[in-house]
């Protein structure tokens, strides 16, 4: 079951105005520094994506503690963090990667599969591509402290830990459900992830359901993108292991 609080309707508009500025802000100010041809490099790539990953979740970190301020509850509170039943938490986050790596591997090559039956051609996601264009040790870190660690706790914050509990309070539980699922894959614009990523956003939500904990939905989405990163990371490794299997 949800913590039971009541998201209110002005600090919720307010909180959704600042993420979407902090959304803007990171590009804007990363185009104000760099010349536009920069941008063609992989060096100014990899530039616009660290200044958007700072913007974005240290600004969304900070409206969060501004957002529950006004609500006058705390982080453990708000999200339901806590230590009892932690078991039951990381147990369920397990079974949730298990259930949802293969059947998000399996959804994204039917729909690279139904992309070339109609002759368009499976784009790789931006961000997939800016790992894939990694040249040092010090950017592949970086980049799996956003993926690993960053973007799952912001993004669980944001769509299940905000919005799903802000509109299913207010009477639309199949929209909640359905509705901050499918905006959460379509924040990620990329045609071929989007039923996977659909997917996984509505195991999010039934783990956020089942504990109550936020830390559920969390655990699961780090150690998603946990597996992702290492297979891409790996990719000509992993390759050449099967390769040799009998």
């Amino acid at each position: 079951m949800l913590p039971e609080r009541k998201w209110e309707a002005e600090p919720l508009l307010r909180f959704v105005a600042g993420v979407c500025f902090c959304l803007s802000i990171g590009t804007l100010a990363t185009s104000a520094i760099l010349p536009a041809a920069a941008f063609a490099t992989q060096e100014g790539k990899f530039f616009l994506f660290v200044s958007n990953s700072i913007v974005l979740h240290g600004g969304t970190l900070l409206l969060v503690a501004i957002f529950l301020r006004e609500h006058g509850i705390g982080w453990r509170e708000g999200f339901g963090f806590k230590s009892a039943g932690l078991l039951r938490t990381l147990s369920l986050s397990l079974a949730g990667v298990v259930i949802a790596l293969p059947m998000a591997l399996a959804l994204q090559q039917l729909s690279a599969m139904g992309m070339k039956s109609v002759s368009v051609q499976p784009e790789v996601q931006l961000v997939v591509q800016t790992l894939q264009a990694t040249q040092t040790l010090q950017q592949r870190v970086f980049f799996a402290f956003v993926a690993i660690l960053g973007a799952p706790v912001v993004e669980e914050i944001i769509f299940r830990g905000i919005l799903y509990p802000a509109l299913k309070q207010r009477g639309w539980p199949h929209l909640a459900l359905w509705g901050t699922s499918l905006f959460f894959a379509l924040t990620h614009a990329n045609v071929a992830t989007f039923l996977p990523l659909t997917f996984l956003a509505m195991v999010l939500v039934f783990l956020y359901e089942r504990t109550g904990n936020l830390l559920a939905p969390i655990l699961t989405h780090s150690l998603f993108n946990a597996a992702n990163y290492f297979a891409l990371v790996f990719q000509s490794e992993l390759k050449e292991f099967f390769k040799v299997q009998p």
